[in-house]
């Protein structure tokens, strides 16, 4: 075959290609898809079902008929699913969770980048002699500038850098087609920025296609757009004719989400929150450092009843180390620099549990750990525990005076309004109702403090709604985090904080 002519056949032709789990089973679309990708064409597929699409263009899924998704740029003899390598983000969530957010320890069994980008070399790169592998090993390093990294132990690494890690992995196999599903969930400007330039000049070896949620901002070098719902592929093109589609789609979302939570408010869930006294959290001059490396220098903040603040911040600055101080997760909590409710944190005066009775929290940390072998209903019942994971009644430390018919009758109406079904494992939820789930696990209690460290992320438009719509309703103080507007509640005030030995800057929201 001519090599111009192999190298301008399509990547991918679905026609009135109908794609289910198993050759018998359901449809994953009920429309047929019908769509064309070629090499010249940069995609981004967003939407609800943005995920599915990926992972058919990926190979998975039984097309019916067979030949109604082809890779023609293929030689016949390759298998598909051997040359495309699908990395998720939306789950992106390291177990090893307290090393890297709070700067404080690393576990013994972490490894240093080196070593994790290795482990792939023997498995997904394995049909290659080990000569091949080492060249393709330096090659990828070098290509997403991890050689200053590879000496770090992973659990240190920012999420940026960590995400250039993962997209390593993706690449040590040699792909044809690199699909990157979310790869800018929960990254500052200045990493995505970095990110999304690298990711653009990775093509054509490989081609590059990523999975953008609806409201993110479609980076320039993207030539070419698909949006998939529940019903399957609904517009693809350029870039410039699917935009004003795709807004579109998106003003009407919203109009049905106002329309749906008129009448709601957070008051006929939760009840308005009794007086107590005014600055709830008094943070005086504090100073975290670890192994010389300062994370919070000399950090002075007051945090009044019924402020809602937005705690801004590149990667690594020290965000999550000043929620760990707030939630006592931190080893160095105990501090009598830090006031709850005017009572110095002391060992002795205060403990774990009587700071998180009055804290609600939701995290990419308690997700990571979260059991999966709970029902919706007792997720969300486990926000009456303090420092467990159990239901109420397998604990000792119960927050709230509530009987236990007025906890199930909360949380029954909380699962409700969000629409998630009390009866389905954690497990076998999507992502968006497991970030729902924990969401009414924060707020199930009627906290003093609601802490949302990117408690949205990785939640579709409707839910992203209602959870900004309850927030806004219920009137109780808020710490958020979030590097998306979209993605946090509407706040009043800002802490943002630029790490190491700089002061945190402060002011109103405007």
């Amino acid at each position: 075959m001519d090599a111009m002519a192999k190298h301008n056949k399509p990547l991918v032709v679905f026609k009135n290609c109908i794609l289910r789990p198993q050759y018998f089973s359901k449809e994953i679309f009920p429309s047929p898809t019908t769509l064309t990708l070629l090499p010249a064409q940069k995609w981004a597929i967003t939407g609800t079902h943005k995920t599915r699409f990926l992972e058919a263009i990926a190979g998975q899924y039984t097309a019916t008929p067979a030949e109604s998704r082809s890779y023609p740029f293929l030689e016949k003899s390759v298998w598909p699913a051997s040359v495309t390598s699908l990395v998720s983000f939306a789950t992106d969530i390291k177990p090893a969770y307290l090393s890297a957010r709070y700067e404080s320890y690393r576990e013994p069994e972490d490894v240093d980048l080196a070593s994790f980008l290795k482990k792939s070399l023997g498995g997904e790169a394995g049909g290659i002699s080990p000569e091949d592998q080492i060249q393709v090993y330096e090659s990828v390093v070098d290509r997403l500038g991890l050689e200053p990294l590879l000496s770090q132990w992973i659990v240190t690494l920012s999420n940026g850098q960590m995400r250039r890690a993962r997209l390593a992995r993706g690449l040590l196999s040699s792909p044809k087609i690199l699909l990157a599903d979310e790869p800018f969930l929960g990254l500052d400007p200045v990493s995505t920025s970095t990110l999304s330039q690298l990711l653009g000049e990775l093509a054509p070896a490989p081609h590059v296609i990523l999975g953008l949620r609806a409201h993110e901002r479609v980076p320039d070098w993207i030539s070419h757009i698909a949006v998939v719902d529940e019903s399957g592929l609904i517009k693809a093109g350029k870039k410039e004719d699917v935009a004003e589609k795709l807004q579109e789609l998106l003003n009407r979302r919203n109009s049905i989400f106002i329309d749906r939570s008129y009448n709601f408010k957070a008051s006929n869930l939760l009840p308005l929150r009794g007086q107590r006294a005014d600055s709830i959290i008094d943070i005086d001059n504090i100073t975290v450092a670890y192994k010389g490396k300062v994370v919070l220098k000399d950090l002075k903040w007051t945090v009044r009843r019924g402020e809602r603040w937005h705690l801004r911040g590149n990667n690594g600055t020290g965000k999550s180390t000043l929620l760990s101080l707030i939630t006592a997760d931190h080893p160095q909590s105990w501090n009598s620099k830090i006031r709850l409710f005017g009572e110095p944190r002391k060992v002795g005066r205060q403990n774990y549990f009587s700071i998180n009775k009055v804290i609600g929290h939701a995290s990419p940390e308690i997700h990571a750990i979260f059991p999966a072998t709970l029902t919706a209903f007792q997720t969300v019942s486990t926000g009456f525990t303090v420092g467990s994971f159990l239901p109420p009644s397998s604990v000792s430390h119960v927050a709230g005076d509530l009987t236990k018919q007025e906890q199930t009758d909360r949380i029954a109406s909380l699962l409700q309004y969000f629409n998630v079904n009390p009866d389905t494992l954690f497990s076998e939820l999507t992502l968006n109702d497991q970030k729902l789930a924990l969401f009414m696990r924060a707020i199930v209690k009627n906290p003093e403090v609601l802490i949302l460290d990117e408690a949205f992320s990785g939640m579709n438009d409707e839910s992203i709604f209602r959870c900004k719509h309850f927030v806004h309703e219920w009137g109780g103080t808020v710490i958020a985090i979030g590097h998306l507007e979209d993605e946090i509640p509407r706040c009043d005030k800002y802490i943002r904080l630029h790490g190491g030995e700089n002061s945190a800057e402060q002011g109103v929201v405007v």
